[in-house]
């Protein structure tokens, strides 16, 4: 298959990276993959994929070049994916735009673009349950294909000797908190201020921030960051996570996954995490991280102050979470229901 992703952007977002691991994955499946995208730079990624940058995501293909599919991702990439008039056309959703409050103003437009009668595909039933809810299924199908998560690169140091040798000599233990502080739907706030309250309770934490903003006087304000990043390679990112004891993944109800809490849970970190239908999707017994209501700082608090008190809960936690990853995501199988929705689109 001749297959074309749309993306508004190849700036450096989990979102970004799923769909270029997506494309990779097709690609060594045999297919020739290609991503357009407006503007960006993708040289951050880890693997070869072939980007054409162009203003207009519309604008024809020659003759020879026409894709037998093309995808669409951010809500703004749909309507050109209609206009390029190709036989196969659907809209890849990693998390419903319309649910989130920063785009309360473009709503009507959101909705107008999930409207367009192309089939969606989603990385959760949660998502696929929520279209559902609002579109309905008369005018397209809606289907979950899953989430990627790249097990081979996020993995577990193969001893936890750094772990051993805070205890030994009483350093903080290390919290790792990804995620847009302005983002709405990430609930960074809520973790600092579950910080803030931990460090006035003489709970000693070296606090590692990640962002793709630079650190804002407003989130100074609530506690000190020991460390701040940004722009991270998936390399990078994963040395980042085998370096630190826990992860807050404090994310809101709208999240569309939470790629930073499977990509922790991968490399062995013990997590707290709220109780959102993302984060409670891997297992039904909900026993791979501690989970807490959602914008709650004092339910992060207590949770973050009980792990750290349970060395048996921390260990039980660093050995279930790679586990469970290894068991959802090492074969890769969002990419192949992804290429067999597409193939099976081909005798209708």
């Amino acid at each position: 298959m001749n297959i074309c992703f749309l993306l508004e952007s190849t700036e450096l977002s989990g979102g970004v990276r799923v769909v270029f691991d997506q494309a990779y994955l097709l690609m060594q499946r045999g297919h020739k993959v290609t991503i357009r995208a407006r503007f960006g730079n993708h040289h951050w990624y880890h693997h070869t994929i072939d980007i054409n940058y162009i203003d207009n995501l519309a604008q024809p293909f020659f003759a020879d070049t026409v894709p037998d599919v093309v995808i669409a991702t951010f809500w703004t990439t749909a309507q050109a994916a209609l206009q390029l008039h190709c036989p196969r056309v659907f809209h890849f959703c990693q998390g419903y735009e319309g649910d989130f409050p920063e785009y309360a103003s473009l709503r009507e437009q959101i909705e107008q673009a999930y409207r367009l009668p192309i089939p969606k595909l989603t990385v959760g039933d949660w998502l696929t349950t929520r279209l559902q809810q609002i579109y309905g299924n008369s005018s397209f199908t809606v289907q979950t294909i899953g989430q990627l998560v790249d097990t081979a690169l996020f993995t577990p140091p193969s001893f936890a000797y750094k772990q051993l040798l805070r205890k030994l000599f009483r350093r903080p233990a290390k919290i790792l908190l990804i995620g847009l502080f302005e983002s709405s739907v990430k609930g960074i706030p809520d973790a600092l201020h579950a910080i803030s309250l931990l460090r006035r309770k003489d709970v000693r934490l070296y606090v590692t921030r990640i962002s793709n903003r630079a650190l804002s006087d407003k989130e100074k304000e609530i506690t000190p960051i020991d460390c701040y990043l940004s722009k991270l390679s998936p390399q990078a990112m994963a040395r980042l996570y085998r370096a630190h004891d826990f992860l807050i993944a404090p994310s809101h109800a709208a999240e569309g996954f939470g790629l930073p809490f499977a990509e922790a849970l991968a490399s062995g970190v013990a997590c707290v995490a709220t109780a959102i239908p993302s984060h409670l999707s891997f297992d039904e017994t909900h026993d791979y991280a501690a989970f807490v209501p959602p914008s709650d700082p004092k339910a992060i608090a207590h949770a973050m102050r009980t792990l750290l008190n349970s060395p048996d809960q921390q260990m039980y936690l660093r050995k279930r979470g790679p586990q469970l990853m290894q068991k959802l995501f090492a074969a890769n199988a969002a990419a192949e229901r992804l290429e067999q929705i597409c193939l099976k689109s081909f005798d209708q």
